[in-house]
């Protein structure tokens, strides 16, 4: 599959779930919480391959290549179908350089077809306890190693670029849902903010100009409700619904996403880039 029907084929499947979920397309993505991993390394996938492969609804996470299946002593049955994921790298130009006399970097990307365990011969679906495994003394420890200023001062859940900080409202707050606890929804929300904290020049250095630049403002938003889906999923929880704040860029993302096959792309690489930082803070 060549990158723009690989591109299209992802950009229908997310507006598919806007239209038919709106607000809660994450959540109804996600599904039973469970990281898609390497069939072999048992590593997780992310970014752009984490939404591709949670796109397929399989009712197994784990993925490999046919060859990888075969390394682990497991047989892909006859005419099942490869999903295509993507792999990006960048090569240094041979001659031309910039500014600074380095090599210019031209970034590529390469597919792999991998297969699902459900398309293994003699696979049987395992028992599945969706976000049974969740830790608030893990969540507290990753929080903390990260540095973040969060304080616990207004009612409503922002971050400041200004005075770079996070307000959370009081844990007890919170309430539970049908897939959550009220502690896993505090969490949940709180993933969402430290993504906007990633942002901030001195870390990933994103656009974080406020309501001021609707565009860049809705943009952000996305690349915030895609962090913490990828930190709930690694967590065990389900990402929280989005509020009505966030209801209101639906629209505007669903737009962008029919204007450009790239938007998600774009999109979930920001978040992937934020979720690395702040996992190397750990």
């Amino acid at each position: 599959m060549i990158t723009s029907e690989l591109q299209n084929k992802v950009t229908q499947n997310v507006i598919a779930q806007m239209e038919t979920h709106g607000t809660n397309w994450l959540k109804s993505w996600v599904g039973d919480s469970r990281m898609p991993i390497n069939c072999e390394t048992k590593k997780p996938y992310s970014g752009i391959n984490l939404f591709i492969l949670l796109g397929e609804e399989m009712t197994s996470h784990e993925w490999g290549t046919y060859k990888a299946w075969s390394r682990v002593g497991k047989q892909i049955r006859k005419g099942e179908k490869a999903t295509t994921i993507v792999f990006f790298k960048s090569l240094e130009h041979k001659t031309d350089v910039d500014t600074q006399g380095n090599p210019i970097k031209i970034p590529m990307m390469k597919c792999y077809y991998v297969f699902n365990e459900s398309q293994t011969q003699d696979y049987e679906v395992a028992p599945v306890v969706g976000g049974s495994d969740f830790s608030h003394v893990l969540a507290d420890t990753w929080v903390k190693n990260t540095g973040a200023n969060v304080e616990h001062l207004h009612a409503r859940a922002f971050y400041n670029p200004n005075s770079d900080h996070i307000n959370m409202p009081p844990m007890k707050t919170f309430f539970a849902t049908d897939d959550a606890n009220a502690e896993q929804n505090y969490y949940g929300t709180l993933f969402h903010e430290l993504t906007h904290w990633t942002g901030h020049e001195s870390r990933c250095d994103r656009n974080l100009k406020g309501k001021s630049d609707r565009k860049a403002y809705a943009f952000e938003e996305l690349v915030a409700e895609l962090g913490a889906c990828f930190q709930s999923v690694h967590f065990g929880i389900e990402p929280v619904e989005t509020n009505a704040d966030h209801a209101k860029y639906l629209n505007s993302w669903m737009q962008a996403l029919k204007d450009d096959n790239k938007f998600i792309f774009q999109a979930s690489a920001k978040a992937n880039k934020a979720i690395t930082f702040l996992n190397e803070l750990q």
